[in-house]
């Protein structure tokens, strides 16, 4: 067996070794022994001394007040809810979870633990929690959570009012509630966060709904969702106006498309295509500098210029397309996401056809036809053969373009051949 003397020995190498803050004094209070870490924290050796002969007389004072107590055979603890204090050698105060009391000698024993950085990490960690539990209280969104059959464990912000160990079902309405168990339910079942809607016969609300494990195993649902009722009417507005241009352009005789900046159309309506010989869908992303071109050049750079600049004005250009020409007026028009331009084509008119040259002679034939004699007749009446009229008419056939001599008789009557 050991003597006392070595397990005294073996128990002071221990507390050399180790961070443990400890002390022996006597009856007069006198230091008999002092750990290293001890040591550090006042600043020096004490061996042989008293607390009052280096430390501030508060402290003292306290000392000799635990002191007393431990003499009169009580046990002094200090807990780190509950801690114990000393001002260290730099004036820093240092916080202690341990104990003093009587050991054999009689001597008093004190032996501790430095719990300060424990103390500062618990005081940031619970005014963050203040800070969240604050924000979460006065954010205006609903901040809520639920256990597995769905019952409100903590509530906040704009949450339900009295909810706390209800279930959804008791506390929203059932049309609200089917939404908010389903989308709980698709987040316990995947465990993994969602982005949701939630829609009330008056607000929309959006946010997220994400897991939240338990200590025990268990996982609860934590939501936050945000009020976007304005946004929505909004969004439904801008969609119902935008629906509205879009049924006035495609219903407008005037061709129009609207472009991106960069010239490229993004819709056009079936005016526009109908000048360019395309189907609508078929102009869309094409290039408004492909499809026309002009040789009024000063204008063309001006209008890059202005789009390069973003300053654009209302120009028109002459331009021509296929066997085609108009002019084409280009107007910025602001937007959500800067600017686009509208686009409108005036066709130039096409001039009337010339009506071919008739000789004479057809214009004889051409008149008789009107007048509605026969082949026959026109032949005798002008001294031709039955073949020869047939030769004169189907040359008029041809050149007015027509299928057959009532057709020829309304061309020539349209074209101011024949007079009406």
């Amino acid at each position: 067996m050991p003597s006392d003397r070595s397990a005294v020995d073996g128990l002071l190498e221990l507390l050399v070794a180790t961070e443990v803050i400890a002390a022996f004094r006597d009856r007069d209070g006198r230091y008999v022994w002092a750990s290293p870490a001890y040591q550090r924290m006042v600043g020096g050796e004490v061996t042989g001394t008293r607390v009052a002969d280096w430390a501030d007389a508060a402290t003292a004072e306290r000392v000799r007040t635990e002191d007393e107590r431990v003499w009169a055979g009580h046990v002094v603890r200090w807990s780190p809810e509950n801690p114990g204090h000393f001002t260290a050698a730099g004036g820093d105060r240092v916080w202690l979870a341990g104990r003093k009391s009587l050991v054999s000698g009689p001597l008093l024993g004190m032996i501790a633990v430095d719990t300060s950085a424990w103390l500062a990490d618990r005081r940031e960690l619970t005014a963050a929690q203040t800070r969240l539990s604050r924000f979460l209280a006065h954010a205006p969104a609903i901040s809520a959570i639920t256990d597995a059959e769905h019952r409100y464990v903590w509530v906040g912000g704009l949450g339900p009012v009295d909810a706390l160990g209800r279930s959804v079902a008791e506390v929203l309405q059932p049309e609200v509630a089917a939404q908010v168990v389903e989308q709980n339910a698709a987040v316990l079942a995947s465990g993994q966060s969602r982005q949701v809607r939630l829609s009330t016969p008056t607000e929309e609300w959006s946010g997220h709904r994400f897991p939240l494990p338990q200590p025990d195993g268990s996982t609860h649902v934590g939501a936050l969702l945000l009020d976007v009722t304005e946004q929505e009417r909004a969004r439904r507005s801008a969609a119902t106006w935008r629906n509205r241009f879009l049924a006035l352009l495609d219903r407008s005789p005037v061709p129009t498309c609207v472009a991106a900046m960069n010239g490229r159309i993004t819709v056009a309506n079936p005016a526009m295509a109908a000048a360019l010989g395309r189907r609508p869908r078929e102009l869309v992303d094409a290039d408004l500098e492909v499809l026309f071109t002009t040789t009024d050049t000063a204008t063309r750079q001006r209008l890059l210029h202005e789009l390069l600049t973003r300053r654009l004005a209302r120009r028109s250009l002459h331009v021509t397309w296929a066997e085609h020409s108009g002019t084409l007026t280009v107007q910025g028009v602001p937007d959500e996401e800067g600017s686009v331009l509208l686009v409108t084509l005036t066709v130039d008119p096409v001039a009337a056809p010339e009506p071919p040259q008739l000789s004479l002679r057809e214009k004889e034939v051409l008149t008789r036809i009107a007048a509605g004699e026969s082949t026959a007749m026109i032949a005798r009446a002008l001294g031709l053969t039955v073949e020869g009229v047939t030769y004169h008419v189907t040359r008029m056939v041809k050149r007015f373009g027509v299928p057959n001599r009532t057709a020829l008789v309304a061309r020539a009557f349209t074209l101011g051949v024949l007079p009406g």
